[in-house]
């Protein structure tokens, strides 16, 4: 369990975690010197039968606020010391908005420097401390007295906190390892090592890490001074780094992670906005993790909390439930502060109620689940993508599938572009009866063509999906053949073209000069003589010929029956058949079709237009489906 103190400026935060672990958390002389804590200081206490207990003891003073943030950014009780002489003071009541907003649902009130008062005073600066947090929504609980200099209370303060210890549930280690960093520093053999909480997921010995783009490893793990191998989501630990480390990184502020994580300049968040506070339109400083960032707010809906977007500077590392402060440098005041909602702010859009009503449901949401039901209803959902939002690992990835598909019908998952979304099957009724309505209203206006090619049909805006989807479920509608598709052209199965009586005539002579060529079919050259038609009137009916689907245009002065480019396509399956490597080149293909090396690279640059082969690095491969 990981303990921090709150407070006011000396009313013996430091003292007080000294006479609880033995330990002087003011280990610079400039704290020595001014008798005050600028930086965060870390001290253990042993447990007996259990993991110890981590203290961090953060400053008081107001200069010093971002170093206290840094401090309970990720803490599970804050022990809130209030010295019995002064009472509660400014910091005193910053600190309890600060821990308010950053989730910490566990407080100790800790009345401190008992000895310096009388019973009276003390009895007296107890009930106005009960009262304070009475007011601020805290839980009210009775203060421990205590004095660092004499011990009083000290031994009931120290129970409370080891028994709060063995009932303290350990947070799961789902999700990816993150860690957030909140000191760094080197030793001599060992080189540099950084401290900070591990949010999320587990580490170990041996394990790779990533920070602002670079590959590091974690060498060693420390705990309370022991090198353990395993740490988990909730404990603090150091790590002895290796890989690429330099001066600039790691440092404060920054993240380790499993794997790397998509950085955003626009968060969408929730906000409470604290009573009095004063918003402005300037630049004021976002506290996320352990680091601070300037930033804009933009107030996207109001409420209870409010709807907005934080306009970054520069780009940040955040997920789905991050909490966060907001101060005003310049007022030295925290204004409120959250939870992210939504990492990678929409900046088109941002403010349609569709999107509101989302947010709203990803604010309520208790975990992936509950988010992913609500983003479905209003789109598919790229589940890669949402898998980042929300730290999501292959495999809670793949048991969040399973319960959705176990206990709410109708969700479907399709491949597009070598990504996974998810689908209602409403949706998908949706968008067909959209392109089927389409492509009957194309038909009637064309009776003459086949049918329309992709840009045509203009694919995303008429199924009003992401185009990479549309064309999945293109290809999934001809596999079920609902649709079918002869070269560019998409149409209805029952569609046939109607062709005039002289077309059709003229048709039947072209067919029986194409198909003795086989897979090599005359130029339009030698059709023209051929035929004995002039060159240009021959050149006009195959375009139209070719919007009529009966003939393909493989080249540009050459053409082929729909059957014959069928035993092109078949040349390629046949080599990816045969090959090892599932591919092959335009020396293969050339080899096997027999049609020469010039003819050999319009048709295969054909076949990569039609969707029938992919080129990867002088390979080609069949493309799924």
């Amino acid at each position: 369990m990981i303990i921090a103190t709150a407070g006011h400026v000396d009313h013996g935060k430091t003292s007080l975690i000294k006479a609880l672990t033995g330990v002087d958390t003011d280990r610079l002389a400039e704290e020595k010197r001014r008798g005050l804590s600028i930086e965060l200081g870390f001290a253990w206490l042993a447990v007996e039968g259990g993991p110890p207990l981590g203290f961090v003891d953060v400053p008081g003073h107001e200069r010093f606020i971002s170093t206290m943030l840094a401090g309970v950014a990720a803490v599970d009780l804050a022990l809130l010391v209030v010295a019995a002489d002064d009472g509660a003071m400014p910091q005193t009541l910053e600190h309890l908005a600060i821990l308010h907003l950053l989730g910490v649902e566990q407080l100790v009130p800790v009345l401190s420097c008992c000895d310096r008062v009388t019973p009276e005073r003390q009895q007296a600066a107890s009930v106005e401390l009960v009262q304070l947090l009475k007011q601020q929504g805290w839980p009210q609980a009775a203060p421990f007295a205590v004095s660092s200099l004499t011990g009083e209370g000290l031994e009931a303060l120290h129970a409370d906190l080891f028994s709060r210890a063995q009932q303290h549930r350990q947070r799961p280690p789902s999700g990816h390892a993150r860690l957030m960093i909140d000191r760094r520093f080197s030793l001599a053999g060992a080189g540099c090592v950084v401290t900070g909480t591990l949010v999320s997921g587990q580490l170990h010995s041996g394990q790779s890490l990533h920070c602002n783009g670079q590959s590091l490893r974690v060498r060693s793990l420390q705990m309370a001074g022991h090198e353990v191998n395993q740490v988990l989501a909730g404990q603090r630990c150091a790590l002895n780094l290796a890989g690429d480390v330099d001066a600039a990184q790691p440092q404060r502020g920054d993240w380790l992670s499993e794997v790397p994580v998509a950085t955003s300049s626009r968060l969408d968040v929730a906000l409470t906005q604290l009573p009095g506070s004063r918003w402005h339109r300037g630049v004021l400083q976002l506290h996320l993790g352990t680091g601070v960032y300037p930033l804009r707010a933009v107030i996207l809906q109001e409420g209870e909390p409010v709807l907005a977007q934080l306009l970054l500077e520069q780009p940040v590392q955040a997920l789905w439930g991050d909490r966060f402060i907001i101060r005003d440098p310049a007022a030295n005041q925290t204004l409120g502060g959250g939870r992210v909602l939504d990492p990678q702010g929409l900046q088109r859009g941002r403010s349609k109620p569709e999107r509101l009503a989302l947010l709203r449901h990803w604010q309520k949401a208790d975990g992936p689940r509950a988010a992913l039901l609500a983003a479905l209803q209003q789109a598919p959902v790229a589940l890669d993508g949402f898998a980042v939002r929300f730290n999501l690992t292959p495999g809670e990835q793949q048991q969040l599938l399973d319960e959705l598909r176990h206990s709410a019908a109708g969700i479907e998952l399709l491949d597009a572009a070598r990504q996974h979304w998810l689908m209602l099957a409403g949706q998908i009724d949706s968008a067909w009866a959209r392109l089927h309505q389409r492509l009957q209203d194309w038909h009637a206006a064309h009776p003459e063509r086949l049918g329309p090619g992709e840009g045509e049909l203009a694919l995303a805006s008429t199924l009003q999906l992401p185009l990479v989807l549309a064309r999945a479920l293109l290809q999934r509608w001809h596999g079920d053949g609902r649709l079918r598709r002869q070269a560019w052209a998409w149409h209805l199965p029952e569609h046939q073209p109607q062709l005039l009586a002289e077309d059709r005539t003229l048709l039947e002579r072209v067919s029986a000069q194409l198909l003795p060529g086989g897979l090599r079919p005359p130029i339009v050259g030698e059709l023209s003589q051929a035929l004995g038609i002039e060159l240009e009137t021959l050149k006009a009916f195959l375009r139209r010929m070719q919007r009529a689907g009966e003939l393909i245009a493989v080249a540009p002065n050459r053409y082929y029956l729909p059957e014959q480019v069928e035993g092109l396509a078949a040349v390629a399956r046949q080599l990816v058949a045969d090959s090892p490597s599932g591919s092959f080149n335009a020396a293969e293909y050339r080899d096997a079709s027999g049609i020469g090396r010039n003819l050999t690279i319009q048709v295969l640059e054909y076949l990569d237009r039609a969707g029938i082969t992919r080129f990867v690095r002088e390979q080609r491969f069949l493309v799924a489906g």
